[in-house]
């Protein structure tokens, strides 16, 4: 009995404090374009190819330039390992995405999956996993969509509350 009371409190407690989270929380929304975007490119295991256009895995850095409703230059800094899995043939991605702003960066971590060719990565929604400056002790979302040769980003995030002393 006494387990399930401290269960149900704990419940109640996150329930609580997901919903104030909802009510504070700051978005700041992005956009840019195939021409904002600088690649480079690295294949690993010296370059074997697993068939036509797929190698066992591969390194893409990418800088874009990203518009804001603010005049401030906002760039997205994106590093992701692509992995061939060999038994659904589709690359597993591990992506890190630092957005470096005037008073900070925001970065958030997260994995997609990849079929070779595709040249366009699917909409995502990755944790926000740290930051620096204004945005040091934050928590929240990074989404990213495409559409109509747009790509959309929302960082929606909160604020954590340290404890005094």
């Amino acid at each position: 009995m006494r387990n399930t009371l401290i269960i149900c409190t704990a419940l109640i407690i996150l329930s609580a404090c997901g919903q104030l989270e909802n009510s504070n929380s700051t978005v700041i929304s992005l956009s840019y374009e195939q021409t904002d975007i600088q690649k480079q490119f690295d294949t690993l295991y010296n370059y074997q190819q697993t068939s036509m256009g797929a190698y066992k895995g591969f390194i893409e850095q990418a800088l874009a330039i990203c518009h804001g409703d603010k005049t401030d230059t906002i760039t997205q800094d994106v590093f992701s390992s692509m992995y061939l899995n060999q038994q659904t043939g589709r690359y597993d991605c591990i992506t890190t995405t630092v957005f470096q702003f005037p008073n900070g960066t925001i970065s958030a971590t997260g994995i997609f999956k990849l079929t070779p060719g595709d040249t366009i990565a699917p909409d995502h929604n990755f944790p926000i996993t740290g930051g620096s400056g204004v945005f040091k002790d934050i928590k929240g979302t990074y989404t990213r969509e495409y559409r109509n040769g747009v790509y959309h980003v929302e960082l929606k995030y909160n604020i954590l509350q340290q404890e005094g002393y």
